[in-house]
């Protein structure tokens, strides 16, 4: 699927500039601006648009409406189609091979463009300067198939309009592998949370991040005969109680192994690289609430009958 490609048919189709206008003028959501207020991340999905248009929307809302001069997005680098990530969790591979894989993929992958274009104008940016080997900017094309910040991005641009005010430039930072893959350790985390830092100087900077914390369905490995026999009526209480209990091992550098597996093995969290990222840069007394959770159906858009659910969650890590 080229969900880059997806999401931005969805950008232009017939309605979808008149939806999310609708979106931005909705009541501001106290919730997000107290968090931003702290100095908290705050975590959007980018699912399909009607899931997921609603809650980016109410954060960049808040932007706007607040006093925010600078944002800082931390994206996921999706791995599917990255050969050297695939390789550096294959335990066949030996582990040099794994160790040189691990090298090209892991940390921070920005761009060292000063603009990103939009379905809705021009979105300015703030290219990420190099910082080896924890950022990089991308040389060899790996960001080039990435879409998790593009609705985003384009959603920030058209606020711009809706608000009448210049665009708030953001600076763009997808988040690869912070795990060794042999060692098991969160090598690249503390590095990745300095830099963050360093980018916050005071509250007219917010940091935002983008994760789609479940996934669950045939097409995310569950077979088709144990999909047949799931209550899904069921699952939105069952995975918001399984997220609960991972993001509050992950807000812990004791618990971070745990919340790698249950990321990795019961919920598909995409989140499960930046998680540790979070953790380090928020320090000790890292807490999350999650505002808003459902599990979108993606059976039509993936042209399967059968049951595949993405979670569409708003979490306020800090």
């Amino acid at each position: 699927m080229d969900w880059k490609t997806y999401y931005r048919k969805e950008l232009t189709s017939a309605g979808s500039r008149s939806r999310l206008c609708e979106w931005l003028e909705e009541d501001p959501d106290e919730r997000i601006a107290t968090g931003l207020g702290r100095g908290a991340v705050i975590s959007f999905p980018h699912t399909a648009i009607v899931f997921a248009g609603p809650l980016q929307s109410a954060i960049v809302s808040a932007l706007y409406r607040g006093s925010i001069e600078r944002i800082v997005a931390l994206g996921v680098l999706h791995s599917g189609g990255l050969p050297a990530y695939c390789v550096a969790l294959d335990e066949r591979r030996p582990s040099k091979e794994r160790e040189s894989a691990f090298v090209e993929v892991c940390g921070g992958f920005g761009t060292g463009a000063r603009r990103i274009d939009t379905p809705f104008g021009t979105c300015p940016t703030i290219a990420v300067e190099p910082s080896e080997p924890v950022i990089r900017t991308d040389s060899v094309g790996i960001l080039d198939g990435e879409f998790s910040l593009d609705t985003f991005l384009s959603i920030m641009r058209l606020a711009a309009d809706v608000f009448g005010t210049t665009p708030i430039p953001v600076e763009c930072l997808f988040i690869g592998m912070t795990r060794h893959p042999i060692s098991g350790a969160f090598e690249m985390a503390p590095g990745l949370a300095k830099w963050l830092r360093d980018r916050v100087a005071d509250s007219s900077t917010a940091v935002v991040a983008t994760g789609d914390l479940v996934h669950y369905g045939t097409a995310y490995g569950l077979p088709e005969q144990e999909a047949e026999m799931v209550d899904d009526r069921m699952l939105d209480a069952r995975f918001r109680s399984e997220l609960e209990i991972t993001l509050g091992l992950a807000m812990t550098r004791e618990g971070f192994q745990e919340a790698y597996r249950r990321s990795k093995h019961v919920l598909r969290n995409d989140q499960r690289e930046m998680l540790p990222v979070i953790a380090e840069y928020l320090g000790e007394g890292a807490r999350f609430e999650i505002l808003r959770f459902e599990l979108s159906d993606y059976a039509g858009i993936l042209a399967r009958p059968t049951l595949n659910l993405v979670a569409s969650s708003l979490v306020v890590y800090g």
